[in-house]
């Protein structure tokens, strides 16, 4: 039987968290380069999805039909363990969750024109996209809610709405509120922070919650948050000194800037392996992260 597409696996996932029925499914992970030596169907199933909790969908060894990969991953050897994961992803250093897959995310929907005063110099959004899967109930909520998903709208942005109107809409999702709409978690409660030793040496991005899943895989939930690049350009990151990362979750009623904190002082660190942050750092500076036409210190003109 064939492997699903992406799209019919996303929705379905989708509508099983609201139908409160979603079983212990591995989701397809993006995989990446072609190999020769072809296996069986028999003996795929043996030498890869022969796990206790699902299997990996991309690339390995002898497969002919896998999904692309374009993520970077960091699991634990227990992860891997229980999903098939290829060797190459586990990773030691990770700490604090089980699974974390990171890309810079391109949409494609529009693009900001006008960027230093060149109306020809237009801007497509890209994010920092980090999906991590961790045990059950790690992350302090505001609400018990046991599924999420930020809405996005990519026609709606050529719509600037009135404050009377923008007023009406707030009230109208708040007097009937719909499952899936209401964020469970606390205002910035994430971030993607350089550390050195226990403490926070610089904030690199607020995090935004995009989608959150309870219990996509038994015990594990499931959380994609997205952060603005472009911290590698400011010369405050540059001169702390630090290239290790993780990411943080504040505990319920704390609001100071986490310059300086203790990584003891959040709900929960994750602390990211030096080959994810280095990926980070060079997709932030690469030139899917700047304006097409944009010159770095330099005065554009139409």
């Amino acid at each position: 039987m064939k492997t699903s597409t992406p799209k019919l696996i996303l929705a379905l996932m989708g509508l099983c968290w609201l139908a409160g029925t979603c079983t212990a499914q591995a989701q397809p992970a993006p995989p990446s380069a072609a190999v020769s030596g072809a296996l069986s169907e028999a003996e795929i199933k043996a030498r890869y999805q022969n796990c206790s909790n699902g299997h990996y969908n991309g690339p390995q060894p002898g497969k002919t039909h896998y999904i692309k990969e374009s993520w970077v991953w960091a699991v634990t050897p227990e992860f891997a363990t229980k999903f098939c994961m290829p060797p190459e992803y586990v990773s030691t250093e990770l700490k604090g969750a089980e699974a974390v897959a990171y890309k810079l995310l391109k949409p494609q929907d529009e693009e900001n024109c006008g960027e230093q005063g060149n109306p020809k110099i237009c801007e497509t959004r890209t994010e920092h996209r980090f999906e991590i899967y961790y045990r059950n109930g790690m992350i302090p909520k505001e609400l018990e809610l046991s599924y999420y998903h930020l809405p996005y709208l990519p026609s709606a942005i050529f719509i600037s709405s009135t404050r009377k109107d923008l007023e009406h809409s707030i009230k109208a999702r708040q007097a009937k509120p719909k499952y899936g709409a209401l964020d469970p978690f606390f205002r910035d409660q994430f971030g993607l922070q350089s550390i050195k030793g226990d403490k926070i040496t610089w904030p690199l991005a607020t995090l935004i919650p995009w989608i959150y899943g309870e219990e996509l895989f038994q015990g594990i939930d499931y959380l994609a948050l997205e952060g603005d690049p472009g911290f590698s350009r400011t010369v405050s990151w540059a001169g702390s000194g630090t290239r290790k990362m993780a990411i943080t979750v504040r505990k319920p009623g704390t609001t100071h800037e986490p310059l300086g904190m203790l990584l003891s002082d959040f709900a929960l660190t994750i602390e990211l392996p030096q080959s994810m942050a280095d990926r980070i750092v060079a997709n932030d500076r690469g030139p899917g992260s700047h304006p097409k036409g944009f010159k770095s210190g330099a005065k554009n003109k139409p």
